[in-house]
């Protein structure tokens, strides 16, 4: 049985990749994952060949997550257009990289707000962004072809909006999309999510680990209150990846500690 991989995320406060690369190497971890907010992370700027060869020879793998902004449903044809445009040239890089996964978020959209209420647009105009949402599928389905690259989908407060729901479903059942379980997301949210992640736990593949107290997450493992020998569980159960998901490499070196401490990561 494969066994679970644990990565790191790109440190900003380390300046080169590379830097990134030699840490994840020396704690022992499996991946980093490469951040495309980042601007030394376009597509234009990456190079792929150096990062292929620092895989080789560190011997760790790369993830990527996706920019935060990217929206699937947009109503506008041209914004839509440019999204997925992003979203393909990432897919080629991650084919050249060997990637597995390609994080990304689903979009709230624009909301009008009233004197006693929100409307959500994507939720009262559902019908015209679900069908956005099916032809960018149609689009990433032939862009992914045969590369074995997956996209996850990270839960971001919104899964218990019932048009979200649907579209997230909708890209699940094409065999193309994954779930990333976010614990300090789902923590901070009230665990707005959680139902829809447990209804779908076979789907998770990738589990963005980080612990969590009041609103505040991204905090060293085991310094919070999250439950995080039960999302562990499910990578066991999945041969999910999981990401240490703190921001500061002391919180990094510690988190990682306490997982050999509790013999969860050799």
């Amino acid at each position: 049985m494969q066994r679970v991989s644990y990565g790191m995320p790109q440190l900003i406060e380390l300046n080169w990749v590379e830097e990134n690369v030699r840490l994840c190497s020396q704690l022992g971890l499996d991946f980093i994952e490469l951040n495309c907010n980042l601007p030394s992370c376009q597509p234009e700027t990456m190079n792929v060949h150096y990062l292929n060869l620092l895989k080789d020879q560190y011997g760790i793998e790369f993830t990527l997550h996706l920019p935060e902004d990217l929206d699937l449903g947009h109503f506008n044809r041209h914004v839509r257009e440019a999204h997925l445009k992003v979203l393909e040239e990432a897919i080629g890089v991650a084919d050249r990289l060997g990637c597995k996964i390609l994080n990304i978020h689903m979009n709230p959209g624009v909301h009008f707000t009233l004197p006693t209420e929100k409307i959500e647009l994507y939720g009262k105009y559902q019908q015209q962004y679900l069908s956005n949402i099916k032809s960018s599928l149609e689009l990433i389905d032939i862009w992914l072809g045969g590369t074995g690259v997956h996209i996850s989908i990270e839960n971001t407060g919104l899964l218990h909006r019932p048009h979200i729901q649907t579209a997230v479903n909708q890209l699940l059942k094409s065999g193309r999309f994954c779930l990333t379980w976010d614990v300090g997301h789902d923590y901070i949210s009230s665990h707005a999510d959680r139902e829809f992640m447990l209804n779908h736990r076979s789907s998770i593949k990738h589990i963005h680990l980080h612990d969590a107290k009041g609103r505040n997450d991204h905090l060293e493992l085991y310094t919070g209150e999250v439950d995080l020998n039960e999302k562990l569980q499910i990578a066991s159960e999945n041969q999910a990846s999981v990401l240490i998901e703190v921001k500061t490499k002391e919180s990094l070196i510690h988190s990682v500690a306490k997982l050999k401490e509790k013999h969860i990561f050799k």
